[in-house]
């Protein structure tokens, strides 16, 4: 990576931890699959462990929605 150009990238992937990388791909596959099949691969005990996996994404989406303008139909009331 270093080599192509990507330094920073490069460099963050070398601070990376075990548990970071299994968060990041689990965060990235509850996006895509059933719950149930992501908490199987995960080996969690409970839904509610992969659920907070889930409510992650919820409140960064929520976060980034909370300051985006509204645009707003010429016949709109204000």
């Amino acid at each position: 990576m270093q080599g192509d150009g990507f330094i920073e990238d490069a460099d963050a992937l070398l601070e990376a931890t075990a548990h970071w990388l299994r968060h990041t791909g689990i965060s990235d596959d509850v996006k895509r699959r059933p719950r149930e099949h992501v908490r199987d691969d995960a080996g969690h005990s409970s839904g509610a462990i992969t659920d907070k996996y889930v409510d992650v994404e919820l409140r960064a989406r929520h976060a980034t929605a909370k300051n985006k303008p509204i645009k707003q139909d010429e016949g709109s009331i204000e």
